[in-house]
């Protein structure tokens, strides 16, 4: 499962209740599958879905910052030489 939103999306407020009732593990777990989603989406360049995809990953940790839950997103490094 992974969570994304349309712009505007009308389903919001369940979503939200649905993300907020979720345990700490839960909430990472979902997190982690919508931003590989996301990674995937950008491979593909489907511009469209990324967005729906990153305004989910901004609204799980937007809910696990009120929560006092820190989720970082993972950077990717490259190395130049």
């Amino acid at each position: 499962m992974v969570l994304r939103f349309d712009e505007p999306d009308r389903d919001r407020p369940e979503k939200e209740a649905f993300v907020k009732a979720l345990s700490e593990t839960e909430l990472r777990t979902l997190f982690e599958a919508t931003r590989i989603a996301a990674q995937q989406a950008r491979a593909k360049r489907d511009m469209e879905e990324l967005y729906r995809l990153v305004r989910g990953t901004k609204t799980i940790q937007r809910i696990a910052g009120e929560r006092g839950i820190l989720i970082r997103s993972k950077e990717r490094r490259k190395i130049t030489r």
